[in-house]
């Protein structure tokens, strides 16, 4: 661990960030050793410990703290208990994006799944094309849409089909819009834990005119195995909060719309 910056103080955000950057080059880190590098009390830094840990993107050790896997997330039927409110912030923002007629291709996935309950409520004669078994049942559920489920082999942990088929099948469409999802997002743009979605996801991302990423603020500097894609292929993103400084200022560069979702009034009642 570099001492370059001890004493340094850093903001939340920062610290954060270099925290995961930290246990990707080392399995374990000690909470005593971060606040040396970062110039703070040790309760500062198992606040931000135990904040990253709530999110999923560290595990929580005696006395410090060890990286996560990049190549597993919880399963979709765990992920739908989380962040429920904020999911459905976004999914109200993104809907906004959304023009009735449109062809849509929409990526199996937790914020997907909110996105795609208030698309039914709201629009009408979509054609939606998606692997999510489940997103293409809340979908149906509108009988002005036309709902294409792609064929492939069936992943039972992420409520969706994947492989080979699925890339053939999507090649013989077009679309105005896609809808992804992703596992974390950095400087190098948006991430997942496996080949199989982040391929599915570049399929969609290449057969759309624009592409709109949805993630909540646990994914922001979170790393996966693999990039889906660079920033520049994204058209926007649309969050429960902003981006770090560092990666808006990124994604601002390179032409990406950030779409911050307001918060819901507190007379509205949630779907």
């Amino acid at each position: 661990m570099s001492t370059a910056s001890l004493k340094r103080r850093t903001s939340k955000d920062e610290r954060r960030r270099r925290i995961v950057a930290e246990l990707q080059a080392n399995p374990t880190v000690r909470i005593s050793e971060l606040a040396r590098l970062f110039g703070v009390t040790t309760e500062t830094v198992r606040r931000d410990v135990d904040s990253l840990s709530e999110e999923g993107l560290v595990s929580r050790t005696y006395g410090g703290a060890a990286a996560t896997s990049l190549s597993r997330e919880p399963s979709l039927d765990e992920r739908h208990g989380l962040l429920v409110a904020e999911r459905q912030r976004i999914a109200r923002a993104a809907v906004d994006f959304v023009e009735d007629g449109q062809v849509l291709m929409i990526d199996s996935g937790a914020t997907t799944a909110h996105f795609v309950r208030r698309l039914a409520v709201e629009r009408r004669r979509l054609t939606v094309i998606t692997n999510g078994t489940g997103l293409a049942a809340a979908l149906a559920a509108n009988d002005s849409f036309r709902v294409l489920l792609c064929p492939g082999d069936y992943n039972a942990s992420e409520s969706g089909t994947y492989g080979p088929e699925v890339g053939a099948f999507l090649e013989r469409y077009r679309a105005d819009l896609a809808f992804i999802g992703a596992g974390g997002v950095t400087l190098e743009g948006p991430n997942d834990v496996s080949a199989e979605l982040c391929w599915v996801k570049r399929a969609m991302i290449e057969r759309a005119s624009e592409t709109t990423l949805l993630v909540d603020q646990g994914k922001f500097g979170r790393f996966g195995l693999l990039r889906i894609c660079a920033p520049e292929a994204l058209q926007r993103v649309v969050s429960d909060a902003p981006l770090p400084a560092e990666l808006a200022q990124a994604f601002r560069h390179q032409g990406v719309e950030l779409v911050i979702a307001p918060a819901v009034q507190e007379t509205e009642i949630a779907l």
